[in-house]
């Protein structure tokens, strides 16, 4: 290149004249000759152009966003935070004054909290709910209806969950052959052990149920065995407990009352409304002067308690019972009579072998979970047990008054 080229000739001094590499106004050509060679420099690579160049902390970002694991591009956003109303109100409590926020036995005994103000507690606030121990539900409604009984006056009945089937089934005057006692019904027990049946009251039942003898029956007619007596069980209903009271009390216990509220077993096929395991409320009144009047009576009282208020009694039919019914109650939601159980008086064949005479005896077996689904809301029987545990934390208490 020429040294008087326009180029050359370019007024380069104040670049060497800057205190850094950067030309900033003072430095920059103003005649057309420093321009047009400061256009040369600039397209030949000699100078960079700040205003244009890439930036090389940009360029390094991007660069390392291409390598996987070496960098993470976020997004960020400016957000803008404001006080509801609520927050408001409560800045407005705030204040910078020493309150007692807690009162403690070292306060209340060193004084300290006289000439002090207390902070003011707002009983409304949420707070975080805490989950202490509870009773489950179904427990908590068990123990209501067993008060029910025990302010009647009932003393209430124990036994154990395994029975023979002499006390679950032929004390109770069933048939050896009824369909009630075959395996698709009952859970049978696989033992060896003596069920140690009382002798002179085993006599008596197979008379009863051969001959009817002293009951004014016929009886089931055929011959009654005690190998099938013998037999162990799952108690299929608390009316065991009921026959072995009975076989229990003297004619000076008379008149009485018992009641029970424990589990039985059915083999029954699992849906929404048939459950193999469950609860029965039972009863009894030996009563020389009870009638089916007074049964009503004492199941209007429960079912009342039990916020029932429209109850009745359809004839049923049950091998130890004579008369039978089954009582109904009337659901106000679903809008339709609801079966609850069994009931009557027991027949002659049952109570002359048991007490030593056909004394009147009221009796009933009900279905405790049907009777509490409709408080709880529950459709299906199933939901009672599914040990669901916001479902027990949620559920609300037993009040029944």
């Amino acid at each position: 290149m020429h040294p008087r080229t326009a180029q050359r000739r370019s007024n380069l001094r104040p670049i060497r004249q800057a205190s850094t590499n950067h030309l900033d106004s003072r430095s920059r050509p103003q005649d057309a000759q420093g321009k047009a060679a400061l256009d040369h420099a600039n397209a030949h690579g000699w100078i960079i152009n700040l205003n244009t160049a890439p930036n090389p902390v940009k360029q390094s970002a991007e660069h390392l966003l291409t390598l996987k694991g070496y960098a993470q591009k976020s997004l960020r956003k400016e957000r803008t935070i404001t006080l509801t109303a609520e927050g408001l109100h409560i800045r407005g409590t705030i204040t910078d004054e020493d309150l007692i926020e807690r009162v403690t036995p070292e306060i209340l005994s060193t004084g300290a909290w006289n000439g002090k103000n207390f902070r003011a507690y707002d009983v409304a606030i949420n707070v975080p709910r805490r989950h202490h121990g509870r009773s489950h539900f179904v427990t908590e409604a068990i123990d209501y209806i067993r008060r029910i009984w025990l302010d009647m006056g009932f003393v209430e009945m124990h036994g154990t969950m395994t029975q023979s089937a002499f006390w679950n089934m032929d004390a109770l005057f069933i048939p050896q052959d009824h369909p009630a006692r075959e395996e698709q019904d009952t859970f049978y027990i696989d033992s060896k052990h003596d069920p140690k049946l009382p002798k002179e009251l085993m006599q008596k039942i197979r008379a009863v149920h051969e001959t009817g003898k002293g009951t004014g029956s016929k009886g089931w007619g055929g011959t009654w065995s005690e190998e099938e007596a013998s037999q162990h069980l799952l108690r299929t209903h608390t009316t065991v407990l009921s026959a072995q009271t009975l076989a229990r009390l003297r004619q000076t216990d008379l008149p009485a009352k018992f009641f029970s509220l424990g589990k039985v077993y059915r083999n029954e096929a699992l849906d929404w409304k048939h459950l193999f395991e469950f609860h029965q409320v039972e009863g009894i009144v030996i009563d020389p002067n009870a009638n089916l009047r007074h049964l009503k009576g004492y199941l209007q009282a429960f079912y009342q308690k039990m916020g029932f208020t429209k109850v009745r009694m359809r004839p049923g039919h049950f091998p130890y019972t004579e008369p039978s019914v089954e009582p109904e109650v009337y659901h106000p939601e679903r809008k339709e009579w609801i079966e609850m159980g069994g009931a009557g008086i027991f027949r002659p064949e049952v109570t002359t072998p048991l007490l030593g005479s056909p004394t009147p005896v009221l009796a009933w077996g009900l279905g405790m979970e049907r009777i509490i689904t409709a408080y709880y809301g529950i459709q299906d029987l199933r939901e009672l047990y599914s040990n669901d545990l916001q479902q027990i934390r949620t559920m609300k208490r037993w009040t029944r008054t």
